[in-house]
């Protein structure tokens, strides 16, 4: 739909007025009250012909953007264009449905073949293991040793190295448990000193930060990374990156800048003062839990005066209130997380409720009415709720 053009509102005034001009000129009888009101409308009508002539001729569809997928957000960047289809003739997908039936009968006969020769491998180690007594471990083993010493040419060292190749059983074990040892330093050691600790967290958020923002480019996400020293002594230096607009979250939604909640950020990081023995010890992970447990019902029901209660739980809590606990460990006993007795087991529940799979749940009232029965029957049983 296009706005009619303001020439042609001026040529039908004209004409109209031209008209009208013409009757009153043959009709001498007509009252001077009507000649001027007509006159007036005339001239109103003409004026606003005349000054809608600077308008442009407007579509009625003007300002309204394709905004379906992300690529067509961005007209100008590049595109990563997908493979086109094609059109394939009955010929040819009676060609391709041939060969694609031999290849499958080629790759089970390969299939095949190949599980045939791993059985019989793993049947023939297996054999040499048992016979030499050792593991299959022994080879890791031996090359982790020699790279302690030398870091080039340590497969042929390793093979060189009579001492080696002649350990008795006992050794082996210790070199095993120096491994594993390596192993988890590498992954769960803490760094030498306050500039080495600088250093791999600017490397590290370095890389993170041009994984997100690759992949705020290829699929649109907002993303946002906040890096804090922990202690006050470090000299780690406190960063966030974000990715398009997303530092203007915390301004809209808090009315805080990013660079305010980073501050605060760091007062409260530095304020926890706890190394890893301290924040994954029994007493850290029950406050840890307690606070988990305690929050939901408060959230789900907006009532901020619930109290946990574990001996009552049943009535306290379910019944009173209508949510439950959903997700909690099976070999973990149902108690108050003080009672808690090995940090296996506190760590174990500390994960499902931070990883959401032991989570508060708001029954409907069917749910609650079919639970107030059970409660109810038990009760009348003598069965302890």
């Amino acid at each position: 739909m296009v706005v009619s053009h303001p020439i042609a509102n001026f040529h039908q005034a004209s004409l109209l007025s031209l008209r009208v001009c013409c009757e009153i000129v043959v009709t001498p009888n007509l009252h001077l009250e009507t000649i001027i009101s007509w006159v007036t409308w005339f001239d109103k009508n003409l004026k606003e012909s005349i000054e809608d002539t600077n308008c442009p001729e407007v579509p009625a569809n003007e300002g309204i953007h394709d905004i379906s997928t992300w690529a067509a957000c961005n007209p100008g960047a590049c595109i990563i264009q997908p493979c086109r289809s094609r059109q394939i003739s009955e010929a040819q997908k009676a060609s391709w449905a041939i060969a694609r039936q031999q290849r499958a009968t080629k790759k089970a006969l390969l299939d095949n073949a190949v599980q045939e020769y791993l059985t019989q491998q793993t049947s023939k180690l297996e054999e040499i293991a048992l016979n030499h007594s050792i593991t299959v471990q022994r080879h890791n083993v031996l090359l982790h040793v020699k790279a302690l010493e030398v870091n080039t040419g340590i497969q042929k060292m390793v093979k060189d190295d009579e001492q080696l190749q002649n350990l008795t059983q006992e050794a082996l074990e210790q070199h095993v448990i120096t491994l594993n040892e390596h192993r988890d330093t590498k992954i769960h050691g803490v760094r030498a000193n306050n500039v080495a600790a600088a250093q791999d967290v600017l490397a590290t958020t370095d890389r993170i930060t041009k994984e997100l923002t690759s992949l705020h480019d290829h699929t649109g996400i907002y993303a946002m990374l906040l890096v804090m020293r922990g202690h006050i002594n470090n000299s780690i230096q406190s960063m966030w990156t974000t990715t398009d607009n997303s530092a203007e979250f915390w301004e809209d939604i808090s009315g805080h800048q990013i660079v305010d909640i980073a501050h605060q950020y760091e007062q409260w990081a530095c304020t926890q003062n706890q190394n890893l023995l301290e924040h994954d010890s029994l007493g850290s992970l029950c406050k840890q839990i307690t606070k988990a447990i305690s929050s939901g019902p408060k959230k789900i029901t907006n009532k901020k005066h619930i109290v946990m209660n574990y001996h009552s739980y049943e009535t306290a809590i379910i019944k009173t209130y209508g949510v439950c606990l959903v997700g909690w460990p099976e070999d973990v006993r149902f108690s108050n997380p003080s009672a808690i007795g090995t940090v296996a087991e506190a760590w174990k529940l500390r994960d499902v409720l931070c990883s959401g799979t032991c989570f508060w749940k708001k029954l409907s009232k069917s749910e609650l009415d079919l639970f107030a029965t059970e409660l109810n029957a038990h009760c009348v049983a003598g069965k302890t709720i």
